[in-house]
């Protein structure tokens, strides 16, 4: 009897591990997809490459249908005016589809949140968004990088 005693509480105790392991899990489930661009300068033509400099990070989390983004950046040849997320696939130029808080700054930061709806999350997960930095002296575009999930 003490055995069979020993072997409730061996499959209690399994069972509850089980269960927290569960809840322990649900948090980096509810975590969202994440997202990486390394910012760099992209010229768009030969008079402005001598002119661009800058670099920085860009991280978005996308969960239940929102997309956070935040980043950093430095070294710009100007104060920054306005950054963007674009959409187009990587190598590639494309409209403007989310306007981004940013410091106006040479070196700052930048942020925020969108919902996101089946269409825009299917470009997000095909890395068809990049984050572009506008600057006082390349209004065009001075930095950019798209969004790219973490390689597995």
């Amino acid at each position: 009897m003490t055995r069979l005693t020993g072997a409730r509480r061996t499959g209690r105790v399994l069972v509850v591990a089980g269960v927290l392991a569960l809840f322990a899990r649900a948090p980096s489930a509810q975590s969202g997809e994440r997202f990486h661009g390394r910012l760099s300068v992209m010229p768009v033509d030969f008079a402005t490459a001598p002119t661009m400099s800058g670099s920085g990070e860009a991280y978005a989390t996308f969960t239940n249908g929102t997309l956070v983004v935040t980043g950093q950046f430095e070294g710009l040849s100007s104060p920054a005016t306005v950054a963007h997320i674009h959409r187009a696939p990587p190598a590639r130029r494309g409209p403007v589809t989310f306007t981004l808080d940013v410091t106006s700054a040479v070196s700052g930061t930048l942020g925020g949140t969108f919902a996101l709806d089946a269409s825009q999350t299917r470009t997000l997960r095909e890395s068809g968004y990049y984050v572009q930095i506008h600057t006082e002296h390349n209004g065009g575009g001075e930095i950019r990088g798209w969004l790219m999930p973490p390689r597995r």
